[in-house]
C-alpha cells in the first residue's frame, strides 16, 4: 500500500476514495484502515472525523492539538514500571507529526495508486520481509532501529515518513485488537524513494539469502571456501 498525508491546503483530488465515517458509517483506527485497504481493495481517505484511534490521529497529525490523556492514561494499561511508561510516552511523541500539519491520509493499494506517495508499506511472513529488508541493506540503506512498545505500532509510518528511515513493524496490541492484522505477519515501512532498490537489490542477495528456504535440517552447511578456511582455522586454534 500507498500512503501519502496531505498536507494544511495542499490539494488532494479524493474523488475516487472513500471517506470511512461519511460512505461506511463508522470511524476507524489507522491501522483498522491499512487492513481494510489490503483486504478489500479500497482507496481510503482518513480524517480526523474518520478516526476513533486518537493515538493514531494524533500520530497521523489530525489532532489540532497534543492530547494529555494519552500521556496520563494510556500507558498504565501498558506496563506497571514508571520509567517505562515515561520511555513509551517520549518514543510516542519522536514518533508524531506535528499538530494540525495534516489534513487527510490518503491509503491505496500499489495496483490502483494514482499519487505520489510518502511511504509503502509491505506486509508478510517474516522471511519475506527479511528479504527485503536484506535487499535495501545491499543498496546501503539500513532499517532504522526496530523499536518495539507493543502499543501504537501504526506510529511506525509517520515516523518513517517524518525521518526518512525504513522501519520493520512488530504488530503492538493495537494492531491485533483494532486492526486484525493476522497473528503471523510483520511489515515493513518504507519511505518511496528507495522502492526503486528492492529488486534488484533481491536479485544481488539471492545466493546469500534464498527466498523461500527449503525446509531439511540434517547436513553440515556449505559456505564459501574461505569462510570455511576460517571458521576451521579458529576451530582448530581453540580445540587443537
Amino acid at each position: 500500500m500507498g500512503v501519502r498525508f496531505c498536507g494544511k491546503g495542499e490539494q488532494c483530488n479524493i474523488s475516487d476514495f472513500k471517506r470511512p465515517y461519511k460512505d461506511l458509517g463508522i470511524r476507524v483506527a489507522f491501522c483498522q484502515a491499512i487492513n481494510i485497504v489490503r483486504t478489500y481493495g479500497w482507496r481510503l481517505a482518513i480524517g480526523l472525523e474518520d478516526s476513533f484511534c486518537m493515538i493514531g490521529a494524533e500520530a497521523l497529525g489530525l489532532t489540532r492539538t497534543t492530547l494529555d490523556y494519552i500521556d496520563r492514561d494510556i500507558p498504565q494499561w501498558h506496563t506497571s514500571d514508571r520509567e517505562t511508561m515515561n520511555k513509551i510516552v517520549a518514543t510516542l511523541h519522536m514518533r508524531f507529526l506535528e499538530p494540525g500539519s495534516t489534513e487527510l491520509v490518503l491509503i491505496s493499494p500499489l495496483d490502483r495508486i494514482d499519487f505520489e506517495p510518502h511511504v509503502v508499506i509491505i506486509y508478510g511472513l517474516p522471511a519475506q520481509i527479511a528479504t527485503i529488508a536484506k535487499a535495501l541493506i545491499w543498496n546501503g540503506i539500513m532499517p532504522g532501529e526496530i523499536t518495539y512498545m507493543g502499543l501504537a505500532s501504526c506510529t511506525l509510518i509517520p515516523y518513517s515518513h517524518k525521518y526518512g528511515k525504513v522501519q520493520i513493524n512488530i504488530p503492538g496490541t493495537g494492531e491485533l485488537i483494532l486492526g486484525r492484522t493476522e497473528n503471523h505477519e510483520i511489515s515493513i515501512i518504507i519511505p518511496a524513494k528507495y522502492l526503486n532498490l528492492i529488486i534488484p537489490g533481491i536479485n544481488a542477495v539471492r545466493r546469500i539469502h534464498p527466498y523461500p528456504l527449503a525446509k531439511f535440517s540434517l547436513y553440515e552447511p556449505r559456505v564459501p571456501k574461505w569462510y570455511e578456511e576460517l571458521t576451521f582455522d579458529y576451530y582448530n586454534s581453540v580445540v587443537g
